[in-house]
Parts: structure tokens; C-alpha cells; sequence
């Protein structure tokens, strides 16, 4: 008999019909592109990848503001930088993956969070730790997918933006 594997933590469960079933069953998601997800798309993703960034944070202290600021939601760079991490992350540490791949991992940790870093210091937004974060970024979702559905509607009706 063989002993029970633990509940995969969040950041690793979510597993929908966008999956591809690896050799021995599994299902691996494809990664998240960002600037092509729909409205519906996009409002099911942005808590999962608000969900992560905060786990993450919690999880190594060195992120700081000056790697993800509070903010972070609203620069297209750093959406697109964490999400890379996020999807990396989740394929590394699948059933299917050598358990070299947490160490891959990591080396694409180091790399992508020096680039937050950077990107974060080339936005000078202005965006500090003191801002009222949950409500940014509620608002901010909720014009990101107003602003798709938008896009949506004049695609649909031929028109080009």
C-alpha cells in the first residue's frame, strides 16, 4: 500500500481543460500568455497569479518592493516576468518532472528576479509599499477585464483597434 501524497499547495492544484496529459497521465497546463487571454480568461487567471505572487513573497523574504513592488499588476513587464516564474515553477515540481528540476527552478528564480529588478527600476512609478494594495488591484482587474471585454466587442464587430 502506498502512503498518501500530501494536497498539492495552490499554486500547483488548478488544473483545467487547457491541460496536455503527459506520458504517465498527468496533466501539465501550457504556459499563460498574458496579452492574449480573453476577459473570461484573464479574471479566472488574475487571482491565481495574485495568489502566487503573494505566496511567493511570503516564502522568500529578499522580494521586496524593489523586485515586485505593490504595484506590480499594473506594469504589462512584471505581469508578464511572473508569470513565466509561476508557470516555470508549476511544471518544475509536477510528478512527471527529474528531481533536478527544483533546482532548475531556482537558477530561473535567481534570472527572473534580477529582471523584476531591473524592470521595476527602469518603471520609477512612483508606486510605493504604502499603497492601498487590495483595492489597487481590484479596481485594476476589474478595468483590465472591462478593457478586454471592449476588445472583444470590436473584434467581433469587425472593427480594428
Amino acid at each position: 500500500m502506498s502512503a498518501e501524497r500530501p494536497a498539492r499547495p495552490v499554486l500547483l492544484r488548478a488544473i483545467d481543460a487547457r491541460s496536455k496529459a503527459t506520458t504517465d497521465g498527468e496533466k501539465i497546463d501550457p504556459p499563460i500568455h498574458w496579452p492574449s487571454l480573453g476577459a473570461i480568461a484573464a479574471e479566472r487567471e488574475w487571482s491565481g497569479l495574485r495568489e502566487w505572487v503573494d505566496e511567493l513573497r511570503e516564502r522568500y523574504n529578499g522580494i521586496d518592493s524593489y523586485v515586485v513592488p505593490a504595484c506590480w499588476y499594473e506594469h504589462q513587464s512584471l505581469v508578464l516576468a511572473l508569470q513565466a516564474l509561476k508557470d516555470h515553477e508549476r511544471v518544475a515540481y509536477a510528478k512527471s518532472s527529474p528531481a533536478s528540476s527544483g533546482t532548475d527552478w531556482h537558477r530561473a528564480f535567481r534570472d527572473i528576479t534580477a529582471l523584476l529588478r531591473q524592470f521595476t527600476a527602469d518603471l520609477r512609478c512612483g508606486h510605493g509599499p504604502e499603497r492601498a494594495e487590495r483595492e489597487s488591484f481590484d479596481e485594476f482587474v476589474h478595468e483590465d477585464i472591462a478593457r478586454r471585454r471592449r476588445h472583444a466587442a470590436t473584434v467581433a464587430l469587425g472593427h480594428s483597434e
